[in-house]
């Protein structure tokens, strides 16, 4: 299950001074990987890898994850919700809260398919929310639609 902030977000034109000629490459972005689970942020780092991300940094838990968003400025976070120290929705709250980062993309992730955690995942900032497990296809998709949206220019993907 996925979720966008807003239900029509996904489909609105970038800003009007955009001619939509803007692309960067994969390799362009930079990603943050938030989880406790090292598995995870394993698979999460090859499903980036294997979309042509070549800037990818991980950190266990939600305090590091924000620390770690503050100094690389990422374009794109993928973030585990039940986290120690600090759980998903702070990070996403941390993360809105810097004006400098609000142009990248937080994708939350979750074993849980409760309504209460999407819905606060939603109404904290988050762009979206995955259901572990989940696809690569899903996720490059998401990827590509939210950034476009967010900055304005499409990622030229390789493959």
């Amino acid at each position: 299950m996925t979720l966008p902030r807003d239900d029509d977000d996904l489909d609105l034109p970038c800003h009007a001074w955009d001619d939509g000629s803007a692309s960067v490459t994969p390799d362009q972005l930079k990603a943050v990987i938030v989880d406790d689970d090292e598995m995870m942020r394993r698979l999460v780092r090859s499903a980036l890898k294997s979309f042509g991300l070549t800037q990818i940094h991980a950190a266990e838990n939600g305090a590091d994850g924000l620390e770690l968003a503050r100094r690389e400025m990422p374009d794109i976070i993928i973030a585990d919700y039940h986290m120690p120290e600090m759980h998903g929705l702070e990070l996403v709250k941390g993360v809105r809260e810097n004006e400098a980062l609000d142009r990248t993309v937080i994708i939350m992730l979750s074993a849980a398919d409760e309504h209460e955690v999407i819905e606060g995942a939603r109404q904290l900032g988050a762009d979206t929310f995955m259901v572990k497990p989940f696809e690569r296809p899903a996720l490059k998709q998401l990827i590509d639609t939210l950034y476009h949206r967010f900055n304005c220019a499409k990622i030229a993907w390789s493959a």
